[in-house]
């Protein structure tokens, strides 16, 4: 029989139609089945079956085995039912294409799909060799009662030239038991890298954003590469289009954000919150090394922990135009910024502008003590040392290259001093404050106040700073100096002229009006005690005591604090309470502050049996005697403007039990009026 030509070619396109639609290959113990591009799958943990195609919420397959042993194609979709939970790895097959990526994501209402890794080594979502993908919106956790080589999430390329396009977008990843070990860094929440030395290989287009990232060690979020070394050397095959941006991260063992062997990388818009939290080596919130122009903006860092490092960021070995900038650092007991390098492991060309640091702890910067970077420019930063810290602004200074520092405001509350070479360039800076014998030379310095809007104000967030803006009739307003190539704003987005002075600080607007402050004292303020005084009322005396024996009854003691403002309709642009510890037992003792959302209670009724319970913790302090803590409450009390104009607090102990932690606040009962605890609006 004749077959015509027109059959034939309909009979070919059916056949090559049902090849794409579906190919099963079979392998021992193994079957991999591909379908056809741009389909839609979903998974079901609960309600699903493997049996089932996958191609509609009612007939979802159900396990991880099914998506791991298929090979998806570009454009197609992998859909996780919102509340379900698997337990193992994620570890699909096949790549995307330019324009065509492959999309995991969600499905449904309700919480993120879960992937629990269980303590499987690696990573818990995996992904080897493939390029054109984004991850989104699944929770991923993997612990073990040992530490060991885990992730939450791990992508690598292998010996494969340039792979691109990986996003990983609004991922919640905790409690991953990595290594807090020097020497694997890289264990944690999320991880690309490049492997192997076969074929030059480096990963274009990699975004990691909005993710948060809790209880992970060592690493928050890193990438790295074997073809990474920023030397000279020529072993260096840098990422391209790399950023990492918006991401939350809480409670992490060692380093937060680490960005490795890149070209343009460009960290922004990320919170890192207590760092180095378990790891006792050194570490920083967000840093960058073996890189050709990193960007860090926009970023807050704080709470960092220990001195081994310590700070809120860092310019590391092997780079050549790191640039910090638009970022507020506060609290970080290392201190602001981190500079290494040394002979042959350059750090060239740093860019230090428009930061905020607020009472960062051990050292504003701290150097490499054989080197100090060429060409660096430190210039129109606030630098806010409050009373109490022994803050020193410079530390390790070695070298032959001068450190240029300029335009900044140095409000030096504190007792620390500067370590300075003597070819190094100060010029035109605001020193305020205390002026230890070691404050460097300047032709041009200022020493008035320079009338900022609220000095030690700022809270968490990068818009609770508007007290470094300058007052009206500051003497460092127009009065710095020129800088070419000045990034054209300040921290708050204000112009800055490339012809005209422009303000010393971070702040270059006009001058605002400072208002006066309204102030309130406290209109209830006892402490409770447990065990035998449960049922007491301790309220009356002069101070409030806060103290922590958890192991023994009858000893601990929280304190209790209320304010009330219904006199006041104004506005409120900052809002902070201050105490003053009387009394401390012992140096390092540190008290929590948390929110008290139940107003009702009284200073005349209040016991322990009956004190209402806290929830939002404002802030760890550690105490000084003598050494009022501000607490800022600018949210609270703005939201309070329509509840009712009341805001109360708990004050508690968080130093070790077995301790003499005893901290005695004044109340507002105290002798001096000065010393009463206030609660403080500027309008």
């Amino acid at each position: 029989m004749r077959v015509s030509k027109a059959f034939q070619l309909c009979l070919s396109v059916g056949l090559i139609f049902t090849l794409l639609m579906t190919v099963v290959v079979s392998m021992p113990g193994l079957t991999i089945t591909t379908y056809a591009n741009n389909t839609t799958y979903y998974v079901d943990s609960a309600a699903g079956n493997d049996s089932n195609n996958g191609l509609s919420t009612g007939t979802a397959w159900q396990s991880l085995t099914k998506v791991n042993s298929t090979t998806f194609l570009p454009g197609d979709k992998i859909l996780f039912k919102s509340g379900s939970v698997w337990t193992g790895q994620l570890h699909p097959l096949g790549s995307g294409s330019s324009g065509s990526p492959i999309i995991i994501d969600k499905y449904g209402t309700g919480n993120k799909p879960i992937i629990n890794g269980n303590g499987l080594t690696g990573g818990t979502v995996y992904f080897y060799n493939q390029q054109y993908w984004e991850l989104n919106n699944l929770e991923v956790t993997n612990t073990s009662a040992s530490a060991g080589d885990r992730y939450g999430v791990k992508v690598e390329a292998h010996d494969v030239g340039t792979y691109n396009h990986f996003y990983i977008r609004n991922m919640y990843i905790h409690d991953v038991t990595g290594t807090n070990t020097d020497a694997l860094k890289v264990t944690g929440g999320i991880y690309v890298l490049v492997s192997g030395t076969a074929v030059r290989t480096k990963w274009n287009d990699v975004l990691i954003d909005g993710n948060t990232i809790e209880r992970t060690d060592r690493t928050g979020i890193s990438n790295g590469s074997s073809w990474g070394n920023n030397d000279g050397a020529g072993n260096f095959e840098p990422y391209t289009n790399l950023v990492i941006s918006n991401n939350t991260l809480n409670d992490i063992g060692g380093d937060g954000i680490v960005m490795r062997a890149s070209i343009n990388g460009l960290i922004q818009y990320n919170v890192v919150n207590t760092a180095h939290a378990r790891d006792t080596h050194y570490n920083v919130a967000i840093w960058a090394i073996n890189s050709t122009s990193p960007v860090m903006q926009y970023n807050e860092a704080y709470n960092t922990k220990t001195t081994n490092d310590g700070q809120g960021f860092d310019c590391d070995f092997n780079l050549t135009g790191c640039t910090v900038q638009y970022n507020y650092s506060h609290d970080n007991e290392g201190g602001f910024l981190l500079v290494m390098g040394s002979g042959a492991k350059r750090n060239d060309n740093m860019i230090v502008r428009y930061n905020i640091s607020q009472n960062d702890r051990a050292r504003i910067f701290q150097f490499d003590s054989s080197y100090t970077p060429l060409n660096n420019q430190i210039y129109n930063n606030t630098f806010y040392i409050g009373s109490g810290l022994s803050t020193s602004f410079t530390t390790g200074i070695g070298g032959s290259n001068p450190l240029s520092v300029k335009n900044n405001i140095i409000y030096n509350a504190g007792s620390g001093g500067y370590l300075v070479k003597a070819n190094d360039v100060y010029d035109y800076n605001v020193f305020y404050g205390n002026h230890p014998a070691s404050e460097p030379s300047d032709a041009h310095k200022l020493t008035s106040d320079p009338l900022l809007a609220g000095a030690g104000s700022g809270g968490i967030g990068l818009s609770t700073v508007n007290g470094y803006k300058l007052g009206t009739g500051s003497p460092a307003l127009s009065s710095g100096v020129l800088i070419s190539n000045n990034g054209g704003k300040d921290y708050w987005g204000n112009t800055v002229s490339s012809s005209t002075a422009p303000n010393r600080g971070a702040y270059n607007g006009a001058g605002i009006v400072l208002t006066t402050p309204n102030t309130w004292i406290a209109v209830d303020d006892a402490n409770v005690r447990d065990g035998t005084y449960a049922t007491a009322n301790q309220a009356g005396t002069t101070a409030v005591t806060v103290d922590t024996k958890n192991d023994l009854t009858s000893y601990k003691r929280d304190g209790y604090f209320k304010w009330d403002w219904n006199s006041y309709s104004g506005t409120v642009s900052n809002a902070t309470i201050t105490l003053k510890p009387i009394t401390v037992a012992m140096s390092g003792i540190q008290n929590e502050v948390a929110l008290v959302s139940d107003n009702t209670w009284t200073e005349g009724a209040i016991t322990w049996d009956t004190k209402p319970s806290s929830s939002t913790v404002l802030g760890t302090y550690t105490i000084v005697a003598g050494t009022p803590i501000t607490i800022n409450v600018t949210s609270q009390v703005q939201a309070a403007m329509s509840t009712g104009k009341k805001l109360s607090i708990r004050v508690y102990s968080t130093s070790p039990v077995h301790s003499n932690g005893n901290v005695s606040y004044a109340s507002s009962e105290s002798i001096t009026t000065t010393d009463r605890p206030k609660l403080t609006i500027t309008p």
